[in-house]
């Protein structure tokens, strides 16, 4: 079986790119007129000031919201993990003495976290929000039919007390599914928010000649979007709309490490302390294109492994690269 993925490991990193020019004006003091007079130089530094602020917020919020995300999707310890040992094991379970229930890790805190980042008051946000507002209370009906239930479940030897919780097995797959459902939602309003940013990087990349990491960015884009096509917890490993997705994905991708080659080779210099990250993103990212074919052709197990190796491998020279540019 295929494991579920979190695919926005990259919004980590504080995004600036394409704010420079924003953080220098605001860093500099506002210029006086001949009389002495800066009121109207002050009011303009101080709107840039808010704005830049403000968009900085929402940066911060966008990353912490990713964290949530990767946290609960995560395969080993949060909602799909103990979804597929509910349904496998709990349900199929003979005899209230051979459950063993399972619960999704630091899930109070996890919704803490998410409930703290969507009090802040951004602009801009509000699909991300509201798929926040959703997440919130599908997690809190889940944490509290888990706590309810964890309680019987300890009185190992009461089993009258085991058996009658295990009736109320229906509402708690009711509260997972609602949950799962809710997170994917969440995440695909993380990676729609993503690609807002992405696509206002490659505008500016483009508008200063900056092709190589105008494509860059694409190859990251695509790349995130093929991985979130298998990050489902039912795992949709043989569903063909599924790998019809992914090959209009793979067609840009490649696409994408075409022209990001092309690029490298017409700015010929190598002295770019950022060169090698970028070479290295390509590479990794044609053999994900590599390791996505033989999933898509054979169901190899082995070969989504390897996808999942290489994606890690995009994103930390993606943000190395970043540091270095």
């Amino acid at each position: 079986m295929i494991k579920s993925y979190s695919v926005f490991l990259s919004v980590a990193l504080v995004i600036c790119l394409g704010l420079m020019a924003a953080c220098e004006r605001s860093g500099s003091p506002s210029p006086k007129s001949a009389d002495g007079s800066s009121a109207e130089t002050q009011s303009a530094s101080i709107q840039e000031k808010k704005a830049l602020a403000q968009k900085q917020l929402a940066d911060k919020k966008l990353t912490a919201y990713a964290d949530v995300y990767n946290t609960l999707v995560n395969d080993e310890h949060g909602l799909p993990g103990a979804y597929r040992i509910f349904v496998k094991k709990i349900l199929k379970a003979k005899s209230p003495k051979n459950i063993d229930f399972p619960v999704v890790e630091d899930l109070d805190k996890t919704l803490a976290l998410l409930k703290q980042s969507r009090a802040e008051a951004t602009e801009g946000q509000e699909k991300l929000d509201a798929a926040a507002d959703e997440l919130i209370a599908a997690g809190e009906k889940l944490l509290a039919h888990e706590e309810e239930l964890t309680s019987y479940f300890r009185q190992a030897n009461k089993n009258e007390k085991r058996a009658k919780a295990k009736m109320v097995f229906p509402v708690l797959q009711d509260d997972y599914e609602s949950a799962l459902m809710a997170l994917s939602k969440f995440g695909a309003a993380v990676l729609a928010a993503k690609r807002m940013i992405a696509e206002g990087h490659m505008e500016t990349f483009k508008s200063t000649g900056d092709m190589v990491r105008y494509h860059t960015e694409e190859i990251m884009m695509f790349t995130e979007e093929l991985m979130a096509l298998f990050d489902d917890p039912k795992v949709p490993f043989n569903r063909n709309e599924t790998f019809l997705e992914g090959n209009r994905i793979v067609a840009k991708l490649d696409n994408a490490i075409k022209a990001q080659r092309k690029a490298v080779e017409e700015a010929g210099s190598k002295d770019n302390a950022a060169s090698a990250y970028y070479d290295a993103i390509r590479d990794n990212a044609s053999g994900i294109i590599s390791d996505y074919r033989e999933v898509r052709d054979r169901r190899s197990q082995a070969a989504f492994t390897g996808m999942l190796k290489k994606y890690d491998k995009v994103v930390q020279d993606y943000n190395s690269a970043q540091v270095k540019a």
